[in-house]
């Protein structure tokens, strides 16, 4: 990469996260890195099967959203008495107990970004694989890089797992199909941010509309 930037080739360039330097995009081979020269981030890297592989993942994230949302986390079994609570309970019990402000963080991030996440990922991916390029194609990458960082299913799954260690010796804990099917989103929504080349993605996007 070069530091000196023609102005009449902006599209090509790019600037550093860390360190602001402008440089020029260039290809690489599949399993490489592109880093930049002045601080050594890394730009962007190249992903085998990035379209195929973040397809079906956000296709999976889809199927097991419900499930993992919906349905009992688990059953918490005290001197005879059973309670079982699905995230989506939770956030009606917060509500119902006047905790709007923590109902809404909580329903914002377990439950409407992550399914707007994996809906726009699914999108995209499908439109890549199949060649088709909607209007608005560009602006879905857009908004689901800007949400990436608000999907937080893994700290819901630390406040599961802190309620297991604290409640343990108390009750037993039978755990039900929506604890595996949230297990299996939050890899699903892990798995995906690791596959997806954005760099790739941004390319096929901006070859389609130049």
């Amino acid at each position: 990469m070069e530091a000196e930037i023609d102005k009449s080739d902006l599209q090509n360039v790019l600037a550093c996260p860390d360190c602001d330097l402008l440089l020029h995009q260039v290809g690489i081979a599949r399993g490489q890195k592109a880093v930049c020269p002045r601080c050594g981030h890394m730009l962007y890297s190249s992903k085998k099967n990035s379209v195929d592989k973040t397809l079906a993942l956000s296709l999976s994230g889809l199927i097991l959203y419900l499930p993992a949302n919906f349905m009992p986390l688990m059953t918490m079994d005290s001197l005879g008495f059973e309670k079982s609570a699905s995230i989506y309970d939770g956030v009606v019990a917060l509500y119902q107990h006047k905790y709007f402000f923590v109902a809404i963080m909580v329903a914002l991030t377990s439950l409407i970004f992550p399914l707007i996440k994996l809906s726009l990922l699914f999108v995209v991916s499908l439109s890549l694989k199949l060649r088709f390029f909607p209007r608005g194609l560009a602006q879905c990458m857009r908004c689901y890089h800007h949400l990436d960082e608000w999907g937080m299913l893994e700290v819901y799954m630390v406040g599961i797992l802190v309620t297991i260690v604290k409640m343990y010796h108390m009750a037993y804990i039978r755990y039900d199909a929506g604890f595996f099917c949230f297990l299996g989103l939050l890899w699903v929504a892990l798995g995906s941010s690791v596959v997806l080349d954005e760099h790739l993605f941004w390319r096929l996007i901006e070859q389609k509309n130049s």
